[in-house]
């Protein structure tokens, strides 16, 4: 697959093709359809936050579920879904009540 990525902290993203492994255990690929850089992926990009390098900003995204690793109980191949940095579990009363 093709992604955007950060090799170089203050210089312009590099377009490559990756190769992205089988999901580990708690994993999920998603095969994604849109993805959004928020201020925070801005500040990995501009170098204010160090991050480890090389790496493909963009943790707000939407896709389709290609596969799931052997504990995923949450999700299936074919769901589609939103990433978000929040933790959910899915069963809390915050999680359960949107």
């Amino acid at each position: 697959m093709k992604a955007a990525v950060l090799i170089e902290a203050g210089k312009p993203l590099q377009i490559e093709q990756i190769n992205i492994a089988n999901p580990g255990p708690h994993e999920v690929l998603i095969r994604t359809a849109a993805c959004g850089l928020c201020h925070s992926d801005l500040h990995f990009i501009e170098g204010t936050y160090p991050h480890p390098l090389p790496a493909i900003p963009g943790h707000e995204a939407a896709g389709i579920v290609e596969a799931v690793g052997s504990e995923v109980r949450t999700v299936k191949v074919g769901d589609a879904v939103v990433t978000c940095l929040s933790a959910f579990c899915g069963h809390c009363e915050y999680c359960v009540t949107g």
